[in-house]
């Protein structure tokens, strides 16, 4: 008994001797008493972690983590590196040497990979191309803690952060990665805004299409309307409206009306555009761009941004996804003349 009990109180205090996960950061600012600064970006590590420099430049500095945690150091410089805490990785800062100035952080898998989208991202010509990298990475990593951080750089921290487009990646990823706190406050934010919005009457608008139709309101009464805003100088948003227009075409067109509208300065090139791609529905020019009523009226700042009202002109759809238009219009065609035709029975039942 006494063997048992000493046995148990040895491996109690083995266990309690285990240290616990690490991950080490070490380097050399190669100049002595420089001070650097680790900060976590989430609740993953809530601590700021001040690193001194020996009489050398040098530093070993390691935090206990049972868990990849996104972590920011900040160099005496004043630059701030991302860097991807995984437990057993000891990382090491170095010069960049391919860039030929600045630093970067060798070590751990979801560092390389970081590391790797991030730098493609950058160097993208356009926000459109940007947006075909982002898209390909959640895709193809959609388990990866990386997409936080991506997603937090390149389509959150942004001067006009495309909301619908955020919500589509987030949705893209797998685990619990969508209950990320940060996107929990994104959706808060976005649900915020569309509360000055939904539910209200849809504005009165006049507008001539591309054939010289007059379009308003009355044109769609009894109709679910979808409205769209893109131009045509945008790639993505081109590319998205021949996705939508390409889905619409296959829609009860006596139930739903789209209303296309381009927020372009050069007609001509609008013209051709619609009929190159088939954009399908009613197509209207508003050279106002950005300063358009309609624009400011629901605060627009990225593209294709659509939105959808009831057939009695009730906002009930803001910022809709391009890539779930077929799924979201079935779904609310399907509530709508459902309700309409329940009210049409009542109102029988009334009059009888």
């Amino acid at each position: 008994m006494r063997k048992l009990f000493i046995l148990t109180l040895t491996m109690l205090l083995a266990a309690a001797c285990k240290e616990a996960p690490r991950y080490t950061i070490a380097g050399s600012t190669g100049n002595a008493g420089d001070t650097l600064y680790l900060f976590g970006f989430d609740s993953r590590y809530e601590k700021i972690d001040k690193i001194a420099c020996d009489a050398q430049g040098t530093f070993n500095h390691f935090i206990e983590t049972d868990t990849i945690a996104p972590l920011g150091l900040i160099l005496p410089s004043g630059d701030m590196i991302t860097l991807f805490a995984e437990p057993g990785v000891n990382a090491t800062l170095v010069k960049n040497e391919v860039e030929g100035e600045g630093w970067i952080v060798k070590g751990g898998v979801e560092q390389a990979l970081y590391d790797s989208i991030a730098d493609i991202i950058a160097k993208a010509e356009s926000n459109s191309a940007k947006q075909v990298h982002l898209e390909e990475f959640t895709r193809s990593y959609p388990m990866s803690n990386v997409n936080v951080e991506i997603i937090r750089r390149f389509m959150i921290d942004i001067p006009h952060p495309n909301n619908s487009f955020i919500l589509s990646r987030i949705r893209n990823l797998g685990g619990t990665l969508q209950d990320h706190e940060l996107f929990e406050e994104i959706q808060e934010r976005i649900d915020n805004k569309n509360s000055n919005v939904l539910y209200k009457l849809l504005p009165s608008f006049n507008y001539t299409t591309a054939e010289g139709n007059k379009v308003n309101t009355k044109r769609y009464k009894g109709k679910m309307l979808v409205i769209n805003f893109w131009a045509t100088w945008d790639s993505l948003s081109r590319a998205q409206m021949k996705e939508i227009s390409r889905q619409f075409a296959t829609k009860d067109t006596s139930n739903i009306g789209m209303l296309n509208i381009s927020l372009d300065y050069d007609t001509a090139q609008w013209r051709r555009c619609i009929k190159e791609d088939s954009i399908a529905g009613d197509n209207v020019c508003d050279s106002k761009m950005w300063n358009s009523d309609f624009v400011k009226r629901f605060n627009i700042s990225n593209l294709t941004f659509s939105l959808v009202a009831s057939p009695f002109h009730r906002i009930d759809l803001f910022e809709m996804p391009a890539d779930r238009f077929s799924t979201i219009t079935d779904s609310l065609a399907g509530k709508y003349f459902k309700e309409n035709d329940n009210k049409k029975k009542t109102n029988r039942d009334k009059r009888r």
